[in-house]
């Protein structure tokens, strides 16, 4: 509608491409199958779920925009509760949706007629590889297949390859990839970040994730972790397994619930660390105010190797995320990266597993 103040419920109201925005209209407007989100942690999937659901709900939905913002059903979803909005998550403190869960809430519930809008909408988290097991995921495939012309399912996931073939036959699979740097300036200038150093901080770190960028801008502690995860980083060449082990190990051993968000730091140093060292000073790197101690490590280790390093970073973050575990994980991983940045001759497989491997 001409003239209407755009909602915060709106599709309008999510930062990113004109092109994700069209498939999201689509999802609402088009095709009635179970719209799939998939995206990595923080790339939005709940929040744009919640304005497709509100889009569906709304009375008076505007082609383009989605929610109206002012109906009954817009007044009910911005007040936290809707009766014809079901939010399937592990409850508080669990990691997983139990089985029972599903089917008292979706099968259920499935034939109760609406409440409020024409629609009933069901929000259904398989996000993480144990937050809907196998069971789970047979449970919903009944009422994904043969359900009511009223009721309408959004999921959300990490990676469609942890459902089962017959759901993902079922879905309309839209990606979230990641944000352009605009999208995620505006993103912090809606949550009232604004602009400065915190921002700057935040954007260059994001790596054009929503949800990482308003965890590093909201966290006042940063700053500090930074500093300290790159003091680390930048004794490993010159450790010793024993430093690795000892003194590496228990500050990252301190630090594990933070634990995923200094592994990305690590990541940003062996970037930019692999920048400089190609001669690439001039591209923008994420820690420009750090050059001069990675320029140090350049001309105390020229043949320092950080794309191998970062690789073990990588797959140390992939094997933590199916809880192997932590102090064998981490302390391999810290004396991999000290071998590959101190130029150690590491025979292939030793710290890298190869694809066939287990971690």
């Amino acid at each position: 509608m001409a003239g209407r103040v755009q909602s915060p419920l709106s599709l309008c109201s999510i930062a990113c491409s004109e092109t994700l925005r069209e498939l999201l209209r689509r999802s609402v407007i088009g095709d009635p199958a179970p719209v799939l989100l998939v995206g990595e942690e923080g790339a939005g999937k709940h929040f744009v779920a919640q304005r497709l659901a509100a889009a569906i709900l709304c009375d008076q939905p505007d082609p383009i925009s989605g929610a109206c913002g002012e109906c009954a059903s817009c007044r009910l979803l911005r007040s936290g509760s809707h009766y014809d909005l079901i939010d399937l998550e592990p409850p508080k403190g669990k990691k997983m949706i139990a089985v029972a869960s599903v089917r008292e809430q979706i099968s259920g519930t499935l034939h109760t007629y609406p409440q409020v809008s024409r629609k009933r909408v069901y929000i259904i988290s398989a996000v993480k590889a144990d937050t809907l097991n196998e069971q789970g995921q047979n449970a919903i495939l009944k009422p994904l297949e043969e359900h009511p012309d009223f009721i309408r399912f959004i999921l959300l996931t990490e990676d469609a390859n942890r459902l089962l073939p017959t759901i993902l036959s079922r879905s309309r699979m839209v990606q979230l990839g990641r944000r352009e740097e605009q999208d995620i300036r505006l993103i912090l200038r809606e949550m009232e970040f604004g602009e400065g150093e915190t921002a700057d901080l935040a954007v260059r770190y994001a790596d054009g994730i929503p949800g990482q960028a308003l965890a590093i801008a909201g966290d006042a502690t940063f700053r500090d972790l930074r500093r300290q995860a790159f003091k680390l980083f930048i004794c490993l060449p010159e450790s010793t397994r024993t430093f690795c082990l000892t003194q590496g190990l228990s500050y990252l051993r301190d630090e594990k619930n933070r634990i995923a968000t200094i592994l990305r730091l690590f990541e940003t140093f062996l970037r930019d660390l692999l920048l400089l060292k190609s001669g690439l000073s001039g591209t923008n790197l994420i820690n420009g105010d750090l050059v001069s101690d990675l320029d140090a490590i350049l001309k105390r280790v020229p043949n320092t190797d950080p794309a191998r390093a970062a690789e073990i970073v990588q797959q140390t973050g992939q094997a933590l995320a199916r809880n192997v575990n932590f102090d064998h994980s981490i302390g391999r991983m810290l004396i991999g990266m000290r071998a590959f940045l101190s130029a150690e001759t590491v025979p292939q497989g030793v710290f890298l597993c190869l694809e066939d491997q287990a971690f």
